[in-house]
């Protein structure tokens, strides 16, 4: 089976499964980083793309067949990240990883590592457990991570937190 006579065709759908995949992993972690910017003008280059295509595909043979999977991957990714799904499965991923070390935590611990599929620029040991911030600059300009506090719901004068699974809660930092 050779290449798509439509390679046009092809490049798009494989622009539109980058900014998926950008997208996916950029909503995988708590906040939105300053990165998220980015995706703003490829997504609106690739809507005016695919308004151009159709409009240029309806004069002679209306919708091709290959239109309908960066349609599928479009709304794919909408679904994913309306559901959470990106954040809940790297967390599920890393999980034991972050557990592991959050038990273990001293004041002094090395940051600056990957931790499961998180880069942790720091962590910290708070009263019963233990805090990872996961991003660092985000567009509100908080830091976001998760905190392990395992015997206790955290107290709101420590911070904000929001519950997140089982002792695992997401915290932010900043203004």
């Amino acid at each position: 089976m050779g290449l798509p006579r439509n390679r046009r065709g092809l490049l798009f759908t494989g622009a539109v499964g980058l900014a998926s995949l950008l997208t996916l992993f950029e909503v995988s972690t708590p906040g939105l980083s300053v990165w998220a910017l980015a995706l703003v003008p490829y997504w609106l280059a690739l809507a005016i793309a695919w308004s151009w295509m159709l409009g240029r595909g309806q004069g002679r043979r209306g919708w091709a067949p290959w239109m309908f999977v960066p349609l599928a991957l479009v709304l794919g990714t909408v679904l994913l990240v309306k559901t959470d799904a990106p954040l809940h499965a790297r967390f599920a991923l890393s999980e034991p990883s972050l557990e592991r070390y959050a038990r273990s935590v001293r004041s002094d611990y090395a940051s600056d590592r990957w931790w499961g599929l998180y880069w942790v620029d720091e962590v910290e040991k708070i009263p019963g457990g233990a805090r990872f911030m996961v991003t660092e600059l985000t567009m509100d300009w908080k830091s976001y991570g998760f905190a392990y506090i395992p015997d206790r719901a955290p107290d709101p004068e420590e911070g904000k937190y929001e519950h997140f699974a089982g002792p695992w809660y997401i915290w932010s930092d900043g203004p």
